[in-house]
């Protein structure tokens, strides 16, 4: 996704790029959310395939404590796509590797794209998709804001999610791929955003793409 990096490289990021990994879908195979996880305290989990991202952590002072092995079929590629936030992970328990679960409060969803369908806002707060994560956020003290699905493109599905179209940049900015006045609940997101003293930006023009 060069446009993603170009773009984050005028704000004066510097990028950290995954490689493609032949064993999941190709759609998916270069996915940062399906690909690592992070988990606090300068601590990581990482695909086994990306070395060369292995490397680049570990150089800026980061330490992987752990690699997974991913598998094209549903559910065994979703081991690390899990949303950690705070002291409490959503993700769906049986099919999530072990060393993200521990020392944090679970969040039991069935979506086992937890991680794609959730928008980290803060510590305390979420944008998601998906029905049921929504309601199991608001039943353990997340606050959470549930939009509509479609509006945000992923090659080779219907539709992405709008996790994975988006990211903070800084602790109060979070970063759109694509320009999120396209979404139809625009007005709605940028209430919320705001409401957490939250800035939205959009990377580049035109829908917003899922890159993970």
């Amino acid at each position: 996704y060069p446009q993603a990096a170009q773009a984050l490289k005028k704000f004066g990021i510097e990028p950290l790029l995954t490689d493609g990994c032949a064993d999941i879908l190709p759609a998916l195979s270069n996915h940062a959310d399906m690909l690592f996880s992070y988990l606090g305290n300068g601590e990581f989990l990482i695909e086994k395939s990306q070395t060369k991202l292995n490397q680049q952590l570990k150089s800026i002072g980061m330490n992987c404590v752990d690699t997974a092995e991913l598998l094209a079929d549903y559910p065994n590629d979703v081991l690390l796509n899990s949303c950690v936030i705070g002291g409490k992970v959503i993700c769906s328990e049986k099919n999530t590797h072990r060393k993200i679960l521990d020392n944090k409060t679970v969040i039991n969803v069935k979506q086992g794209y937890a991680k794609c369908s959730c928008a980290v806002v803060d510590e305390t707060s979420i944008i998601t998709d998906d029905e049921s994560i929504c309601s199991a956020a608001l039943r353990n003290g997340i606050d959470a804001l549930l939009v509509s699905k479609g509006d945000v493109i992923l090659n080779g599905f219907e539709y992405g999610f709008i996790g994975g179209c988006c990211g903070k940049i800084a602790p109060d900015v979070l970063a759109f791929c694509g320009d999120i006045r396209t979404h139809r609940d625009y007005e709605r997101i940028q209430s919320f955003l705001a409401s957490k003293r939250i800035t939205p930006v959009s990377l580049f023009g035109g829908k917003l793409i899922d890159i993970g």
